[in-house]
């Protein structure tokens, strides 16, 4: 267009529309500037104003962490607590791909966990402690000497990658979830013993009952499944999310099963009858990581809005709320042993302990 004007008036008109582009630069970075501050008040006038309703119910707010674990350098995809409270382990997804163990009153790192080839989606410690499994996107779940950081088995030939692990009560099997369904080892050996749903797929997480006679499992049919943990029979079908579920728990008794799902709500079940017990709703995004207290009075929730809430697990009376003003995207929560502290996985590469009771 410059170029249709004589020569001696290209050079000011070149030099006016570099003016124009920078002046029109300098105004949409103003606004988007201006956006940020006008979204960082309106969140922070929301933040206050939940904050206040929150009161006014008896919700407890804790904002700030204990502490933040940092040495994963991709989001972090699950975290577990050992049976002692004494250790808290944690999963690196994709790009990270290690399992991690940390003192959990410390925060200091003691082991780096190098094995899996790709993300690790899911972790989970032996009754006794000595042995932590961890579920693989590499297709494979590994078991781990928690003393000496050494992998002491490889379960490998699954079609797709694994997303659940789940020890027995008395530590003799392990459970996994993977794409093709749900399958049970011998740990001593690395042997499948069982094989329950193929071929439906797409289990998404996996417990075993306090007794170790049950088994259950969270579907991306938007279901939760109940076997018998010997036979591999069906027991029941829970129907009720409206979206997949991505997480399970059992009670401390075996008498009941959370379950939290991308419809932006956890349940309670009744794990005899299969009947809904409760209802959490609260969450304004996805629920990834669902757990019960040590005492199965309290079940935990957390998610994509970045928020755990603790429930009262017989009325679906919001409790605690932690993390209200953080904004990071939670895959998982676990509760330690004592019931006095809460660890969340979060995508921003670390991992936070709260502490929500005395």
């Amino acid at each position: 267009m410059v170029s249709r004007f004589p020569i001696r008036y290209r050079k000011p008109l070149v030099l006016i529309l570099v003016m124009t582009i920078l002046i029109v630069a300098s105004a949409i970075v103003s606004l988007g500037a201006w956006i940020a501050r006008r979204d960082r008040a309106r969140d922070a006038n929301l933040r206050q104003l939940s904050e206040k309703i929150a009161a006014s119910r008896g919700i407890t707010i804790v904002e700030q962490p204990l502490t933040t674990l940092q040495s994963h350098t991709r989001p972090v995809y699950q975290v577990a607590f050992s049976p002692d409270g004494t250790r808290l382990a944690s999963a690196g997804g994709d790009g990270d791909a290690t399992v991690k163990i940390w003192d959990s009153q410390t925060a200091v790192l003691l082991k780096t966990l190098a094995g899996h080839d790709r993300g690790v989606y899911n972790l989970a410690f032996s009754p006794d402690g000595r042995h932590l499994a961890s579920a693989g996107h590499d297709q494979t779940a590994v078991i781990w000497d928690v003393g000496t950081g050494k992998a002491i088995r490889t379960l490998g030939g699954l079609e797709i990658h694994v997303m659940g692990v789940a020890f027995s009560s008395d530590g003799k099997r392990l459970a996994t979830a993977d794409g093709d369904g749900v399958r049970v080892w011998e740990v001593e050996t690395g042997t499948e013993v069982l094989m329950l749903q193929r071929p439906q797929n797409n289990s998404s997480s996996v417990a075993f009952s306090a007794d170790g006679k049950r088994l259950a499992a969270g579907k991306l049919d938007w279901s939760v499944k109940v076997w018998d943990a010997t036979t591999g029979r069906e027991l029941l079908t829970f129907l009720g999310h409206n979206r997949e579920v991505r997480s399970i728990a059992f009670s401390p008794d075996g008498r009941r099963i959370a379950s939290a799902s991308e419809d932006h709500s956890a349940k309670v079940w009744d794990a005899e009858t299969g009947q809904e017990i409760a209802t959490f709703t609260g969450h304004v995004e996805k629920v990834w990581g669902v757990a019960f207290s040590p005492d199965g009075n309290k079940v935990v929730s957390t998610g994509s809005d970045g928020v755990a809430r603790v429930w009262d697990a017989r009325n679906a009376r919001e409790l605690v709320r932690v993390g209200s003003n953080q904004g990071v995207l939670n895959r998982a929560v676990a509760f330690s042993p004592d019931g006095s502290r809460l660890a969340t996985a979060g995508a921003n590469n670390t991992v936070q302990v709260w502490k929500v009771a005395n």
